[in-house]
């Protein structure tokens, strides 16, 4: 029986009682021990909640591994070299969530050259990055030659990296100890299908097939940057790709040599080789077999560029831009060699390094090109050995 003021007593209070052999209300007030109780029991009840949400989470898991593990040995039937299925990836910055992609759909066929193009923060080059397993999407599929590789583990990823996916960057990432023969052969000692003397076979044939087998011996150094690309193409077709994936492959590299790089990207698409590369070079696209255009995280539509392609006013005012930076380049050269004239050597990559970025991305060669050039007109005392400027 209660009083007028006394609380009504709960079924929780009831419980209570029942677990404790305690009151839940003594005197008109609710007791410090029901009170603690009831506390204690919220927190084990969110305890359960959480520990039966982590067990139904991992049980759609192992779902899901094991539908991958059945797609995996039959392969989706796709008739695509490559499915893009509402691709979304989101970076986080510290507290800021930043989506890089919202929700793209693409197919690319074996065979083709396709372009990505886009302003900066488009998406593009995360786009390349997932397609060609470098990162994984925060929501969607991709799917090589029926693979889910979005589903893969970090493991069976990298060799899916290592046997079907060729890569080129803009900065070559030659190794820059070895030769190019031995630069080509690196991704043949992780697939280890082949004997020494096949690996390197197959190296040279590579090698002549993008026209430098009289190359073969030089270290990255004594190359241009027209060679080092084509090193770096090479390399790429070690292990036979499914698909190879081209970051800005011009970008460092003069109009001239870009075009020839292009020439011969053209060159390996028609004997069959696929290829998606990102780039701001409008010429790319020109060479492409199709191109398609980004912006802000989503393809807004596709087909062959019009109004991108460099007009001929366009073509002089750059070439004028690229010859004056190439005096700022020299004159930089010779200021950094007076400030170390004392020392006997000098690395030519820490020389690059006391150029500023936005001279060094608009020259009309290559650095090393340009060093060489100084030398050989005998405008500084020096000479080129490798990767290193010996002073005289």
């Amino acid at each position: 029986m209660t009083t007028e003021n006394q609380p009504e007593k709960t079924p929780l209070m009831e419980q209570y009682e029942q677990d404790t052999g305690n009151l839940a209300v003594w005197k008109g007030e609710i007791t410090n021990g029901f009170q603690k109780w009831k506390k204690k029991r919220k927190k084990e009840n969110i305890k359960a909640q959480k520990k039966e949400e982590l067990q139904y989470l991992e049980k759609e898991k192992r779902k899901l591994r094991e539908g991958f593990d059945e797609g995996k040995k039959a392969g989706k039937d796709y008739d695509h070299l490559i499915v893009v299925e509402n691709l979304h990836k989101t970076y986080l910055l510290g507290t800021t969530a930043v989506a890089a992609l919202r929700g793209v759909d693409l197919t690319i066929d074996k065979g083709e050259f396709v372009s990505i193009m886009g302003p900066s923060g488009s998406g593009k080059t995360t786009l390349l990055n997932l397609i060609g397993g470098l990162d994984t999407p925060t929501r969607g599929k991709i799917f090589l030659e029926g693979r889910n590789i979005s589903m893969l583990s970090d493991n069976a990823l990298a060799d899916i990296r290592r046997d079907r996916i060729g890569f080129v960057f803009q900065f070559y990432n030659l190794l820059p100890q070895m030769t190019a023969l031995e630069n080509v052969m690196v991704p043949l000692h992780f697939s280890g299908k082949l004997s020494k003397r096949g690996k390197k076979k197959r190296a040279m044939d590579l090698l002549q097939l993008v026209g430098l087998e009289e190359r073969a011996h030089h270290t990255p150094s004594e190359l241009s940057g027209g060679e080092q690309q084509r090193v770096a193409i090479a390399r790429a077709f070690a292990n036979d790709p499914a698909i190879c994936v081209l970051d800005e492959p011009t970008g460092d590299l003069d109009s001239k040599t870009g075009i020839h790089i292009l020439n011969l990207l053209r060159d390996l698409n028609a004997r069959g080789a696929t290829f998606v590369a990102v780039s701001h070079d409008a010429a790319v696209s020109e060479f492409a077999s199709r191109t398609l255009h980004m912006r802000d995280g989503k393809l807004t539509h596709e087909g062959k560029v019009g109004g991108l392609k460099e007009t001929d006013v366009m073509a002089l005012k750059r070439k004028k831009e690229a010859e004056i930076n190439k005096e700022k380049c020299k004159s930089k050269i010779f200021q950094f060699l007076f400030k170390n004239q004392d020392r006997d050597s000098i690395k030519i990559t820490e020389i690059q390094q006391n150029i500023p970025e936005a001279i060094l991305k608009n020259l009309p060669e290559h650095f090393n090109d340009i060093l060489e050039e100084l030398v050989q007109e005998n405008n500084i005392n020096a000479k080129l050995v490798k990767d290193e400027l010996i002073l005289v």
